[in-house]
């Protein structure tokens, strides 16, 4: 009997798929999906218990465009309005940009370490996914510009990246942004750009208000701590967000979710609070893992890789961890087969990881 096809482009998909905890119970330590480790701001809880006690708002579609979010995301980034595209999650924009701007036969360029849903976007909306070699686990620029051909539409750069934390300085994005060609579009996913403390860096925003063909990607379930209700947005050149608009689903952003975006925009104060959180116990952490010669890769963001150097250890270590109730992301699928992706979390629970692994490796 003939069997219904999908498509050839995706006879060799390797699905991007989280490793989470199916349990949320509170005696589970889940550090393996980069979440915020103080939660929603508080404004956000509320407006999200006042939303839920009105009427009738359930059983009516979301607005198309949520204007009071567009305002909130403007108002807090000095932004303009009609730049501001929302998604239902980051994930959902870097699929609709490719799903849009790519032809069959049209290749897009991601790095060796950065986000897994880059390739799998591309091959999904058709396109050919071509790989470019990091160095020193960071991205290499220079390794991307010799990776651009006659048939290459998109470039994707995730800085700071996902899974290593490393990032790439404002300077070294200007001078390579300069050699790429003007119809070339260059997508500078910023998700961790809240956490990051260094003067030298850039979250693409000055990138997009200059040029016709760079796309900064935001989220709204890192540092505003709101990833059950997937909410990202997007900051674009006019003509491009018009098309992306006018392309994306008439309802991908659920009402709930832009009415605890718009309170967590606002809370300004606990957004300071959750940098801090993150910035001082990540340094903390650092600190007793240098103090205990446990080999790491320095983060600017609020995860970090644990280096176990062989792929043995790395995986017993994950099986370990799993059997003491704590979950950290392996790195397989990454091709980093020596290394464990740890979320910061708050200061009682990186403790409880410190003294587990302490355990772990006292033996080995």
């Amino acid at each position: 009997m003939k069997e219904v096809k999908t498509k050839k482009s995706l006879l060799n998909l390797q699905s991007y798929r989280p490793a989470v905890a199916e349990s949320k119970s509170s005696e589970i330590i889940r550090l393996s999906v980069n979440e915020g480790a103080l939660g929603p701001s508080p404004k956000a809880c509320l407006a999200i218990k006042n939303w839920s006690k009105q009427k009738h708002l359930f059983h009516r579609y979301p607005d198309q465009i949520d204007q009071n979010l567009i305002k909130a995301i403007a108002s807090r980034y000095g932004l303009n309005k009609e730049k501001i595209v929302l998604g239902n999650g980051s994930d959902d924009l870097i699929q609709l940009i490719c799903n849009t701007y790519l032809d069959p036969g049209d290749e897009a360029i991601y790095t060796e370490y950065g986000f897994l849903v880059f390739p799998q976007s591309i091959i999904i909306a058709g396109g050919k996914p071509i790989m470019a070699k990091d160095v020193n686990y960071t991205a290499s620029l220079d390794n991307i510009l010799s990776k651009i051909s006659k048939k290459t539409k998109i470039i994707f750069l995730a800085n700071p990246n996902n899974p290593t934390g490393t990032m790439v300085g404002r300077n070294e994005i200007s001078n390579f942004i300069k050699k790429v060609r003007s119809n070339i579009l260059i997508i500078l996913d910023a998700a961790y750009a809240e956490y990051v403390d260094k003067i030298e860096y850039s979250n693409g925003l000055e990138f997009v208000e200059k040029l016709n063909n760079v796309i900064m990607l935001r989220t709204f379930s890192k540092l505003h701590a709101l990833a059950s209700l997937r909410l990202g947005w997007a900051y674009c050149p006019e003509k491009i967000a018009n098309i992306l608009k006018s392309v994306r689903p008439a309802f991908s952003v659920n009402s709930l979710a832009s009415f605890a975006g718009t309170a967590a925009l606002e809370d300004v104060e606990f957004q300071k609070l959750s940098f801090s959180h993150n910035l001082k116990t990540k340094k903390w952490v650092f600190k007793e893992l240098k103090d205990h010669n446990i080999s790491f890769i320095p983060s600017e963001t609020n995860f970090f890789l644990l280096n176990f150097h062989t792929k043995e250890i790395a995986i017993n270590a994950l099986r370990f961890l799993e059997e003491k109730n704590i979950f950290v992301r392996g790195m397989q699928p990454y091709n980093l087969s020596n290394y464990l992706r740890v979320t910061i979390g708050t200061k009682n629970e990186m403790k409880i990881f410190l003294e587990c692994i302490l355990s772990f490796l006292k033996d080995k």
